[in-house]
């Protein structure tokens, strides 16, 4: 197996730790004892925890800004639209990988300086990918237009949660929330 597929290979064992278990049972020994390998060739990809923590947390991360940025560009002149393509990226997520990246972005993850900053970059990644189309939806500036954006995605991931826990249904939390976003879009 070549270098760059087997460590793909520990990334998906340990997004599967995380989505099971939580962030706080991602180890070295325990990707080593999942992964089917040793220790040490698990440091040979991740020479600490906290490079483990913040390359499993991109590869968390990843497909789901992708299929975001896909979402936006298919509907470049309606944020609504957006949105409501945006939604399905997430929702449809396993709920340990949707938690787990939820946990990210919430910052509840875990304490570590590695986490936090993966948080705050995550944040400029997504807020980077919403401004444009906030800001010429809403004609808002870029700084009030990168805050809305954030607002509205955790807003979003507010409705997740609803959903997740079977306070609604995912038909009437996506409606809702929709709604949401139409009326910020109003004059």
């Amino acid at each position: 197996m070549s270098r760059d597929l087997r460590r793909q290979t520990l990334l998906e064992v340990a997004a599967g730790i995380v989505e099971r278990e939580g962030w706080p049972a991602l180890t070295m020994s325990a990707l080593a004892d999942q992964g089917g390998t040793s220790r040490q060739l698990v440091y040979q990809h991740f020479p600490s925890l906290e490079k483990l923590l913040a390359d499993t947390s991109w590869h968390i991360f990843t497909d789901t800004m992708l299929g975001t940025q896909a979402s936006i560009a298919a509907h470049p002149t309606s944020l609504a639209e957006a949105v409501t393509a945006a939604e399905a990226v997430t929702l449809d997520l396993p709920p340990g990988r949707g938690d787990a990246l939820w946990q990210l972005i919430a910052g509840t993850a875990s304490t570590t300086e590695e986490l936090d900053q993966m948080r705050r970059g995550m944040r400029e990644v997504i807020t980077g990918i919403w401004m444009p189309l906030v800001r010429k939806e809403l004609g808002l500036k870029e700084a009030d237009a990168k805050a809305y954006a954030w607002m509205m995605v955790i807003a979003f991931w507010g409705m997740r949660q609803l959903v997740r826990d079977g306070d609604v249904t995912r038909a009437r939390g996506v409606k809702l929330f929709g709604q949401m976003v139409e009326r910020l879009g109003r004059p």
